[in-house]
């Protein structure tokens, strides 16, 4: 009996790391709010002055979403982190679709990460 508690506990445990990697993976965080969804703003187009990123949060589920809310960090050439950044969409992203918009950083910027950070499922 002890030793099946101790295989249920290992497998609970390597579970939940299984999960916080994929959801890092996938730029997601693990709250029910937020799985549903990914992001991506990888596209960084450099101009003289600024660098300007598409965010891209694309509904992976069959609920809608309103006022996701997105965390940008840009970094430099060296990875230091140059500046941090919330954006919102503030319209309803319908079921399995996805939005976009331009987002402005410093022109320094070598690549960018992001993160869903909230949003208000519906049904």
């Amino acid at each position: 009996m002890k030793s099946l508690i101790r295989i249920i506990l290992v497998l609970l445990v390597i579970g939940g790391v299984i999960a916080i990697v994929v959801s890092q993976r996938n730029h997601t965080s693990l709250s029910p709010n937020t799985i549903d969804l990914s992001v991506d703003c990888s596209d960084i187009d450099h101009v003289l002055v600024t660098s300007s990123v598409n965010v891209a949060v694309q509904n992976l589920s069959s609920r809608s979403h309103n006022d996701i809310s997105v965390k940008i960090r840009a970094y430099d050439e060296a990875g230091n982190l140059l500046k941090e950044k919330y954006t919102t969409f503030s319209r309803m992203l319908p079921p399995k679709s996805i939005f976009d918009k331009p987002v402005t950083l410093p022109a320094k910027t070598k690549r960018c990460d992001c993160q869903i950070v909230s949003s208000h499922p519906f049904n």
